[in-house]
């Protein structure tokens, strides 16, 4: 019953532009594109949770690894007139190199240090790509960044792109849960939990928080060349502080740890607030009141609230 369930909505994900085919055009693509930003703010929570939720190690540093991603990928194509496949691949690789070298030093801080360490490198990328102007243009933006092309066939329409968005998700997702599961699971959560016991047990503690933080930003880096590749524009307020907020509230809103509820958190955080347009007075009000009734009647998230519904509707079943 499950697997029909999970095959139904995966076929109903994939029909969403043929679904909204009879919508307004103008409102067709303004969900369209809703959806799209929703996959990658999914995707980018995801790959914030592996360093958050299951190493335990609170990091602000993601919006720099997204932003190392998306000035790499923008440079290249507009500069170097690389592909967009092989502009990825050097977004994915410079961000994880930079969490490199970056992490061998703050995990070797207290926990809180580390938080104020990783930070100030947000804070530093941030201002590099604000003030080196004739590298990354700085205010100017980066414009005029070509569509993704994926050999013959090019990116370039609002359909192509949700599907586009899809797959980065559900690859994201399946190496999630792959990384959290099983023996290595079990050895992250082993040094979020408690990091003392982990080392009696044989755990290195600094390889499995590097492991996490590494492969996390990666991902980021990779989100940030297809957020490029989608919007064509590239502005140093992409690397702004606030987008750790933004993916604390998700991760936080949706369940720390759990693959569904970040993804319900995404969903929630993005979608949920252009759904309230329709009251432009309170909306802002209207959705703030929703996510303190959320944290006030479900402290561990959305995933929780997930789990009673499945057992309610595994007991009806």
């Amino acid at each position: 019953m499950r697997r029909i369930a999970w095959t139904l909505g995966a076929l109903g994900l994939v029909a969403v532009p043929w679904i909204v085919a009879g919508v307004a055009p103008g409102q067709r693509r303004y969900i369209l594109h809703i959806l799209v930003l929703t996959a990658l703010w999914g995707a980018l929570a995801l790959s914030y949770d592996l360093v958050v939720g299951h190493v335990g190690s609170l990091s602000l540093a993601h919006p720099a690894f997204f932003g190392i991603g998306a000035y790499a990928a923008a440079l290249l194509a507009t500069e170097a007139r690389w592909p967009f496949a092989a502009g990825l691949a050097a977004a994915v690789g410079l961000a994880g190199l930079a969490a490199l070298a970056v992490g061998v030093p703050l995990f070797r801080l207290t926990e809180h240090s580390f938080a104020m360490g990783s930070l100030g490198f947000a804070m530093v990328t941030s201002i590099v790509a604000t003030n080196w102007v004739d590298f990354t243009h700085g205010p100017l933006c980066i414009t005029g960044i070509p569509k993704p092309a994926l050999g013959p066939l090019r990116i370039v329409t609002l359909p192509q792109f949700w599907w586009l968005a899809l797959a980065a998700v559900v690859l994201v997702a399946l190496l999630y849960h792959g990384l959290t599961t099983f023996r290595l699971g079990r050895a992250f959560h082993a040094v979020r939990d408690n990091e003392g016991l982990a080392a009696a047990a044989g755990v290195n503690a600094l390889k499995y928080r590097m492991l996490a933080f590494v492969i996390g930003a990666a991902l980021a880096g990779g989100i940030g060349a297809l957020w490029v590749g989608y919007i064509n524009v590239l502005c140093p307020s992409e690397l702004a502080v606030s987008v750790t907020v933004n993916l604390l509230v998700i991760v936080f809103l949706g369940g720390v740890g759990s693959l569904r509820g970040v993804v319900a958190g995404a969903v929630l955080f993005t979608a949920l607030p252009e759904i309230l347009r329709v009251a432009p007075t309170w909306r802002l009000v209207i959705y703030g009141s929703l996510l303190l009734v959320i944290v006030v009647k479900r402290p561990e998230g959305l995933e929780t609230a997930l789990r009673a519904l499945g057992r309610r509707g595994a007991r009806a079943a």
